[in-house]
């Protein structure tokens, strides 16, 4: 039962699987990071290297990735499920077996005929539940896609008429942020008409190595203290980085004019000298904007400046307490 919404539930579904194995990807190079920091010696100089220069890339480099732009018009365009009917091409193959049988002079020697056609008949008998057991599979997937169907369909109508609870149905029915490690530890969103405000609780300091790697002109491994401001600019990088990953994630699947995206960390309070939970960026994205972009080549945090964007940072100290972004009325 291939339908144009089995398609769309079947594109959700590998673009699910392409986000996993980018994920994977990211996973294994922290795991590679992670083993060598417990090594005391590394065999391998060129492959630490190779390790450590990947996760480096994949740390600062997030908002390359992302979700092809959903058709919500091709959605909206998708026709109805048909209900399947039952076919009985078994049944009918055997039962022409059966009325066609003629017993052969050797069955009326030896009386088979009754044998055989008790067997063709238990044959068409098996036939039919084998139709019905095709039937109900057919109905079972029917049944599905008529519910993904109409799951879209409302989602779709949602979203042309810009109401909120759709956007958050169509994050929940696709599901992007389903593994968000590689981004941060946890995201909230709250929904607006036409944009969408987000905090993205980052990952903590822990996710930038602080040693650098390179092989000798002898081939051996030169392992070197990471200088604090090499640090706080890939920590800053990977913020930058994580942040236009989930503005580019959200603008594939919901047509809004903007979204916010605040990056928040556990930092100092000066005021009470307690670690609390404090924004340290905020953007707010356009989606034009972030496509005029040469996503491939741009430094994650000097691109900030082409956005509306609060953020105090000092290649010495790092990240600042800051206020949330406000567009101007």
């Amino acid at each position: 039962m291939a339908t144009l919404n089995g398609a769309i539930r079947s594109y959700g579904a590998a673009v699910r699987r392409m986000e996993r194995e980018q994920q994977r990807n990211a996973r294994e190079s922290a795991k590679r990071f992670k083993e060598q920091q417990k090594l005391e010696e590394i065999e391998n100089a060129q492959q630490a290297v190779s390790d450590w220069e990947n996760y480096v890339d994949t740390i600062q480099s997030l908002h390359k990735n992302c979700t092809e732009q959903i058709d919500w018009k091709q959605i909206e365009n998708t026709k109805k499920p048909i209900e399947p009917l039952l076919d009985s091409k078994n049944e009918v193959v055997a039962k022409n077996k059966l009325d066609s049988f003629k017993p052969s002079i050797l069955d009326k020697i030896f009386r088979s005929s009754q044998k055989k056609i008790t067997r063709l008949n238990s044959l068409l008998e098996q036939a039919k539940i084998k139709d019905k057991e095709i039937y109900d599979v057919n109905y079972k997937e029917y049944l599905d896609e008529l519910n993904n169907w109409k799951e879209l369909q409302e989602i779709n109508t949602g979203i042309k008429n810009n109401e909120t609870d759709f956007y958050k149905k169509a994050l929940q029915y696709f599901n992007p942020f389903s593994d968000i490690g590689e981004l941060g530890t946890q995201i909230s969103f709250c929904f607006e008409q036409n944009h969408i405000d987000i905090d993205l609780h980052v990952n903590s300091l822990d996710v930038i190595p602080d040693y650098e790697l390179k092989q000798t002109s002898t081939g051996k491994l030169s392992k070197k203290n990471m200088p604090k401001t090499r640090f706080n600019e890939l920590y800053q990088d990977h913020i930058c980085s994580a942040s236009m990953r989930i503005a580019r994630e959200v603008f594939a699947y919901i047509p809004i004019d903007y979204a916010r995206i605040n990056a928040v960390a556990k930092i100092i309070n000066t005021k009470t000298g307690h670690l609390e939970e404090q924004p340290i960026l905020s953007v707010i994205f356009l989606p034009e904007t972030i496509d005029n972009l040469n996503l491939e080549t741009i430094d994650p945090s000097d691109s900030m400046q082409n956005f509306v964007h609060n953020m105090n940072f000092s290649k010495t100290k790092g990240f600042s307490v800051i206020e949330k972004a406000e567009l101007e009325r």
